[in-house]
């Protein structure tokens, strides 16, 4: 213990003292332990292209007619009564000849498209109508794709696909 007296040992030794307490204060920080590993690429789903995906909304669709597996092709008389307008929500404005009403749609990776049971008006079509076959290949639907500006849903199970122009084109 430095001497009270002594002015030089007593600055010396404070100064010690300073410079340990300095020194313990400014070792390396330490950061708090992260619970959650971090967010990597692979952790998240591919997003649909943007252009894929933009290219469903905007546009009605009228339903040009379905392919089946077995080459069996279905034509609507009037392919402007069956229709699809994709909404950016996640909805799809659905007319099947003579009934009109809304559905949800899901898209996953590599063009994946559901749609979900669409709720519809009750009108009784007339004979001939072909909404009951064009709402159940809808709910078929497994993927999207484009071939020259068209829309082709596929079906699932290789059931065939459906083909769908812009209206008024």
């Amino acid at each position: 213990m430095p001497n009270r007296s002594d002015p030089l040992a007593h600055a010396l030794a404070l100064t010690v003292a300073v410079a340990t307490l300095v020194a313990a204060c400014s070792g390396p920080a330490t950061q708090p332990a992260n619970p959650l590993p971090p967010v990597t690429p692979i952790m998240l789903p591919p997003a649909p292209a943007a252009d894929d995906a933009g290219a469903l909304i905007g546009p009605t669709w009228a339903w040009q007619g379905t392919l089946g597996a077995d080459d069996r092709r279905a034509t609507p008389a009037s392919p402007d009564r069956y229709t699809l307008a994709f909404q950016a929500d996640g909805r799809v404005q659905v007319r099947a000849d003579c009934n009109r009403g809304g559905a949800r749609y899901e898209l996953g990776a590599d063009k994946a498209l559901t749609i979900a049971p669409a709720a519809l008006t009750k009108m009784g079509c007339p004979p001939g109508s072909s909404d009951t076959e064009f709402l159940r290949e809808l709910g078929l639907v497994e993927r999207f794709r484009f071939a020259d500006g068209d829309l082709v849903l596929t079906l699932r199970g290789n059931a065939g696909s459906m083909r769908f122009s812009p209206l008024g084109r």
